[in-house]
């Protein structure tokens, strides 16, 4: 089968949003239930939920995909003082250029209770801040990691004072 490319590129890579977009806000409402509801094992939910948001085990793109998506997509990203957005769509390799969802951003992970959100961010620190060699985390450049923690930390308020310790 050849790859999909023209005028479906876009409805591709709008159909792999909506579909990421799905699977976390399903993410955040199971580990919030489970949390104000004592179920489940919050460091196992947490290191499912970073995975996810942080497109650990993301299949690589088979090639570009191109349309005027991305542009829509990116019109109302929150950005950083260097114009980075977690909403920036890379659809080269992979979908994300700064492999974090923007779904960190929703009102639904704001609303988190507090133990959810600090098993989220500690385990988020512990991936972006740490040297991963040999792990499924390995695949993460020193680039990426410094990008999504720059991003977060001049975008996203509520972090950890441990987010701001990165020199």
């Amino acid at each position: 089968m050849e790859p999909l490319h023209g005028k479906f590129d876009s409805d591709v890579a709008a159909l792999m949003v909506f579909d990421h977009q799905m699977h976390m806000a399903n993410l955040i409402t199971r580990i919030g239930w489970d949390t104000r509801a004592g179920a489940g094992k919050l460091e196992d939910e947490a290191r499912e939920f970073v995975d996810y948001l942080l497109f650990v085990e993301e299949a690589p793109l088979p090639g570009k995909l191109s349309g005027p998506f991305a542009e829509i997509f990116a019109k109302n990203a929150i950005r950083d003082s260097k114009g980075r957005s977690l909403r920036d769509l890379d659809l080269q390799k992979r979908l994300l250029r700064y492999p974090c969802s923007y779904m960190i951003y929703s009102p639904a992970f704001d609303e988190l209770p507090v133990e959810a959100k600090d098993a989220i961010y500690e385990r988020m620190w512990r991936v972006l801040s740490e040297p991963a060699k040999g792990t499924k985390y390995a695949r993460f450049t020193i680039a990426d990691r410094r990008a999504i923690l720059e991003i977060l930390m001049d975008t996203k308020k509520d972090l950890p004072g441990y987010f701001h310790g990165i020199g």
